[in-house]
C-alpha cells in the first residue's frame, strides 16, 4: 500500500512500518510518499506512537502550505 504522508492515519502509522518512497522524475508533488513493509513489534509500535504524536505539528505546518 501507497499513501502520501497526509493520508496516513495515526493507528496506521502506530501498527504498520513506512518506508518512504523517493520521488519519481516527473512528480511535481511536493508531499513525502510511504509504502507499508510488514507490521511492527509491540516496541516499535510504542517507539512510532511516540514518534506520531511529537511530530504532529511540523505535520500540520506542512499541511498548511
Amino acid at each position: 500500500m501507497e499513501k502520501k504522508l497526509s493520508e496516513i492515519t495515526r493507528s496506521e502509522w502506530i501498527v504498520l512500518r513506512w518506508v518512504e518512497i523517493e520521488p519519481t522524475m516527473g512528480d511535481d508533488s511536493d508531499e513525502r510518499m510511504f509504502c507499508t513493509n510488514g507490521k511492527r513489534t509491540p516496541d516499535e509500535a510504542a517507539q512510532a506512537a511516540l514518534d506520531w504524536d511529537s511530530t504532529a505539528e511540523e505535520r500540520a505546518e506542512i499541511a498548511d502550505t
